[in-house]
């Protein structure tokens, strides 16, 4: 009622009705009246200040754009309001006053909750509008409906009980995993060995977590858009193409007619199952324009599922955690951390919300899925590292730089036949494609040689007999390791992952020419 009350002044209804084109401000309006009201409504006069400028911040009277400035610029008379409107008293205290918490913090997701509440109500109410109510929007089928779908797909696998054998163990967690999806809403852990099948496993708690609690969507949040290429196809393929949306940096649905109902629902998310990207995430979460901000509320009432948890940003990490806790303390969310390399995350989460874990028996899981050896090799040249990577194995090697990816692979390029490239650096319809062949290469059992940077490291689904890792860290060395011998088909021992560092050639030429250079100096002097 309140957002668009400087409608009622007679410039804009002049405007309005003679199609004049004059701009006229009748968002400050409202931020105005809420602003003079004081007490919660103060909380109101951000939204309805920002609501096609973005949410503001207070400032002062000298910045015209604040919400400061903006309760004190002198705009139309709007009081005819008053013959239609009457504004109600709010008795309720919004629900994120918890006095042991960062109340700043709080309110300031609660803002933005209530932000986006507005403008996708003005958005959808504009478009059913224009559109004489036929948008074109298809929300997608029920939480319930997708259950009986996932069900029916595992329904044949659910039946193998041999814990001798990984498809046996898979079963084991995926079922573990449907179990707990009754429990309460909270934060939650899967930590699943790489090959143990936590893409189905988390789904599956996921749709029985929704059911249980009638919660409205399950969000992925994946660190690589090769991943959520992946994922989402495993998804589709279950659940049905018309209930999972893709939304990140990559995916266009403009072009194409088909593809309107995903582009609608890309603007709020508004489909049971989204699969998205971290920096889409946070970023809306953490921003203050409209576009940005309207799925905001479509990420209460859901279950979050943090793919390779371990790529959380760290550079932000706390903000991350601290928003995360809130979806959970005040807006009926539940949050899943799913990876092979479990961060250390329980310090920044509230001692109240204990983590639980999905994975039955972890610790045995871990010891069943081993199914490489590791060696270290020390540090090597690019030579000496593409002489041993050439033989008759499939071999992944993972270098740090995309430079040095690129470098080695134009020098195998020459003498190699079955050679591929992977990067960031490539398109994603080419990276997509690429991964394509590699896949088919592997299920024939060829030999062949792939150079890639650590994007194949997180949930792409290879299977190699070798993986060569240049120094990293642990948990990027593990991930890579999850690369190899994937599917425990061969022996441990001859299944090697070689970590090695390369020698910086570059520093050894200056050192060498340091060295000449001091070795003619010494004979000048000696003469």
């Amino acid at each position: 009622m309140l957002h668009d009350l400087g409608k009622y002044s007679k410039e804009f209804q002049r405007k309005i009705q003679n199609d004049t084109g004059e701009r006229v401000d009748h968002s400050t309006a409202g931020a105005k009246v809420c602003n003079e009201k004081g007490g919660y409504y103060s909380i109101l006069s951000y939204c309805i200040a920002g609501h096609h400028a973005g949410l503001p911040d207070y400032g002062n009277t000298a910045i015209s754009n604040s919400l400061c400035g903006r309760c004190k610029k002198r705009i139309c008379d709007f009081e005819n309001y008053k013959n239609e409107i009457q504004i109600p008293m709010l008795h309720t205290d919004p629900v994120v006053f918890d006095p042991t918490k960062n109340l700043d913090f709080a309110l300031s997701v609660f803002v933005r909750m209530l932000y986006s509440c507005l403008v996708d109500a003005d958005f959808l109410d504009t478009e059913f509008f224009i559109k004489n109510e036929n948008t074109g929007r298809v929300s997608g089928e029920t939480m319930q409906i997708l259950e009986k779908k996932l069900e029916q797909h595992v329904a044949p696998w659910l039946s193998n009980t041999e814990l001798e054998s990984i498809n046996g163990r898979r079963t084991e967690i995926l079922a573990h995993c449907m179990e707990m999806g009754k429990q309460e809403r909270g934060i939650y852990r899967l930590t699943v060995p790489t090959g143990g099948g936590k893409t189905i496993a988390s789904l599956a708690f996921a749709l029985k977590h929704a059911v249980k609690h009638q919660m409205d969507r399950i969000i992925y949040v994946i660190p690589y858009t090769s991943i959520i290429e992946q994922n989402a196809q495993v998804f589709r393929e279950i659940l049905g193409a018309e209930n999972v949306l893709k939304n990140h940096c990559n995916v266009e649905y403009k072009d194409s007619e088909e593809f309107y109902p995903m582009q609608l629902a890309s603007e709020n998310w508004d489909k049971p199952v989204v699969v998205t990207t971290n920096v889409q995430f946070f970023e809306s979460l953490f921003g203050n324009k409209s576009s940005k901000c309207r799925k905001i509320h479509n990420i209460a009432n859901s279950v979050v599922i943090f793919d390779e948890a371990q790529m959380l940003p760290m550079d932000y990490l706390k903000p991350c955690v601290s928003v995360l806790q809130e979806l959970v303390d005040n807006y009926a969310s539940s949050i899943v951390l799913c990876t092979a390399t479990q961060p250390a995350l329980e310090m920044f989460f509230s001692s109240k919300n204990k983590m639980i874990e999905l994975c039955p028996r972890i610790e045995e899981q871990f010891r069943f899925f081993e199914r490489v050896t590791y060696e270290k090799i020390g540090k090597i040249s690019q030579e000496e590292l593409l002489m041993r990577i050439q033989g008759d194995q499939s071999v992944l090697c993972i270098v740090n730089t995309k430079k040095t990816a690129q470098e080695l692979y134009k020098k195998l390029q020459k003498e190699e036949k079955n050679i591929y490239h992977l990067s960031t650096n490539m398109y994603p319809k080419h990276r997509k494609r690429v991964l394509k062949i590699i896949r088919e290469q592997l299920d024939k059992n060829e030999t062949g040689i792939v150079i890639s940077t650590s994007l194949v490291e997180a949930g792409v689904d290879l299977d190699f007999d070798i993986v060569y890792r240049q120094i990293a860290s642990v948990d990027s060395i593990i991930q890579a390791a999850g690369r190899c011998n994937r599917n425990g088909k061969k022996d441990v021992a001859k299944s090697k992952v070689y970590i090695f560092d390369l020698i910086d050639e570059k520093k050894v030429e200056i050192r060498n020419c340091k060295l000449k250079q001091q070795h003619l100096f010494c004979k000048t002097m000696k003469k």
